[in-house]
């Protein structure tokens, strides 16, 4: 049987598998109108770039009749670098290529967009932030997105402790985050958390991350939280992100699990964060009463603090069990 005799749905499933894996996908879509129809709807659909060039390319082609036009609007968008290597502009050139996605749908109308923002299921990024980055460029890029999930790890092998989002990244990140309206599913992973007003990229933009300070503001759609390999991150910025005490902290009813994979509130060096840390903080938050109790059982309900990673020497030995109460 002729591959074009295949169910459609067959035939979709061998040219995902042909596109993303083949060095030159645009030879496949030559092979026949079938392919090319069919190909270009699955590369518009699930958007992968793998090289800053591809990125650039891509954000840089007109949104206009002909060959540069997108078949449909982008549901995922994934930019992993092998190695993590990036130009110190690849912000600027993902922020071209959401506004090429964002032109595509203002010219078919398809979706409901949040603004002058791109719906999307998934954005993830896969490389480091970059010490040439302008930081303002992280920002700028990422609230142009409207994703459902978000996902930024660094490119290193897992077990490899490595900073990919430094503090002035990590940020500008969470500022883009507080502006997303349908954020669901948030997984973070090599990053350090700014521990002091240099460390944000900008003294205007706000104070670092203290103690008492929620780690996210109210999002009212976000429903699991995952930060793996963190450092500088204050065990007291996770309790007032979950105590209802805090002042408009109470839109986070939705929220039903926090994962801290390896997370330090110093560096490697010290002891990784556990259950109890973050109980401590609720009640070192001078709440009252009502408000200490139900953060200390929404912490003790949702709150998965872990054990990934040992350290060939030295550092928090976790030898008996991965979870860390």
């Amino acid at each position: 049987m002729s591959l074009l005799g295949l169910p459609s749905e067959l035939c979709i499933d061998i040219l995902s598998y042909a596109l993303y894996e083949h060095p030159n996908p645009s030879d496949v879509l030559c092979i026949t109108p079938v392919f090319f129809t069919l190909g270009t709807r699955i590369l518009h659909t699930n958007l992968r770039f793998r090289a800053v060039r591809q990125l650039a390319l891509f954000g840089a082609a007109q949104e206009v009749s002909g060959t540069y036009k997108l078949a449909c609007a982008p549901r995922t968008l994934s930019v992993i670098l092998p190695g993590g290597t990036a130009s110190s502009d690849v912000f600027l050139c993902l922020a071209g290529a959401l506004r090429r996605c964002r032109a595509a749908l203002d010219n078919r109308n398809e979706g409901k967009s949040s603004g002058d923002r791109v719906p999307l299921d998934t954005l993830q990024l896969c490389l480091h932030s970059h010490m040439r980055t302008n930081v303002q460029h992280i920002y700028d890029a990422l609230v142009l997105a409207d994703p459902r999930t978000f996902i930024w790890m660094g490119p290193d092998p897992p077990h490899h402790f490595s900073t990919a989002i430094v503090p002035a990244a990590t940020h500008q990140l969470l500022l883009a985050i507080s502006t997303w309206p349908n954020i669901a599913h948030l997984k973070l992973a090599n990053l350090s958390f700014p521990s002091d007003p240099l460390s944000t990229g900008s003294r205007t933009l706000g104070p670092p991350l203290a103690s008492t300070t929620p780690l996210l503001p109210a999002l009212p759609t976000l429903r699991s939280l995952t930060l793996g390999q963190a450092t500088l991150l204050p065990p007291g910025a996770i309790a007032a992100m979950l105590c209802p005490y805090i002042p408009g902290q109470e839109g986070m009813d939705a929220l039903e699990e926090v994962r801290l994979i390896d997370a330090y509130s110093e560096s490697i060096w010290g002891p990784r964060i556990r259950r109890s840390d973050i109980e401590r903080a609720i009640v070192g938050l001078d709440a009252t009463v009502r408000a200490e109790k139900e953060g200390l059982s929404r912490v003790k309900r949702i709150v998965r603090c872990e054990a990934l990673t040992e350290r060939l020497m030295g550092g928090d030995r976790v030898e008996d069990s991965t979870l860390l109460d």
